[in-house]
């Protein structure tokens, strides 16, 4: 079966003309790298806003001053909408995931301005990490499988131990990304709330991808050795 999904996928490969071929691996790597960026632009601008505060803005007979927290709220909520529309023009289609952060953005944040009330907009990561972990436990618990399993079926072949590992890897990285958040809500001052925010955002992801790749690492070794040995074959076969 995985010999002839491999003999399928360069079936397709061998009937690209070469320039296609390499034009739109350099533009898949481009543009991966532009989907990264684009992960925490909306928080860049959220931190750049806020160090703003009590700065006014003039244009021509109006004027704006830079309230805080909500004038950055409000650019985080315009930011990720900005974001998902990029994302939908280049990729064509938004990712799940994204939804719904866009959707707490919105929901938090709108409460947040609305109310005048920065308790929101400090929830926010928390409650959404903590769905995250949710799903992850609900998903194996019921279905029996990794929430990333049914993601990459055919990408890596892994034991049903080491699945299980990724599931409790990612559902207590996600706790406990909410609780710091919290932890640092409260006990710390506002300035300091919205550094961390941007800095514990790429400092756990990275954390994260870490462990998921030490656990995965192994498994992805060995499906490369075997599409290796298999086109080895298939090339001694040919000659």
């Amino acid at each position: 079966m995985r010999e002839n999904e491999c003999g399928s996928r360069r079936s397709q490969l061998l009937n690209l003309q070469p320039e296609w071929l390499v034009m739109n691996t350099e533009s898949y790597g481009t543009r991966a790298k532009m989907k990264q960026l684009l992960e925490f632009l909306p928080l860049i601008i959220f931190v750049i806003v806020f160090q703003m505060s009590g700065t006014t803005l003039n244009l021509g007979s109006w004027e704006y001053t830079f309230d805080g927290i909500y004038t950055a709220t409000i650019a985080l909520i315009l930011a990720t909408i900005l974001q998902v529309l990029i994302v939908k023009l280049v990729w064509g289609s938004v990712e799940k995931r994204l939804l719904g952060v866009a959707g707490a953005v919105i929901v938090f944040g709108g409460a947040t301005v609305l109310l005048r009330d920065p308790v929101f907009i400090f929830w926010k990561p928390t409650v959404f990490n903590w769905a995250l972990a949710g799903v992850y436990v609900i998903w194996h618990v019921t279905r029996g499988k990794c929430f990333f399993q049914e993601l990459l079926p055919d990408e890596i072949e892994m034991p049903n131990h080491a699945w299980t590992r990724v599931t409790v890897v990612s559902t207590c990285h996600f706790f406990m990304v909410g609780a710091v958040n919290l932890y640092v809500a409260y006990n710390f001052s506002m300035d300091t709330w919205v550094s961390f925010k941007l800095w514990s955002a790429v400092l756990f992801t990275i954390l994260w991808a870490v462990m998921i790749g030490v656990i995965m690492g192994p498994y992805l070794k060995d499906d490369l050795n075997d599409d290796a040995s298999t086109d080895d074959n298939e090339t001694t076969k040919t000659f």
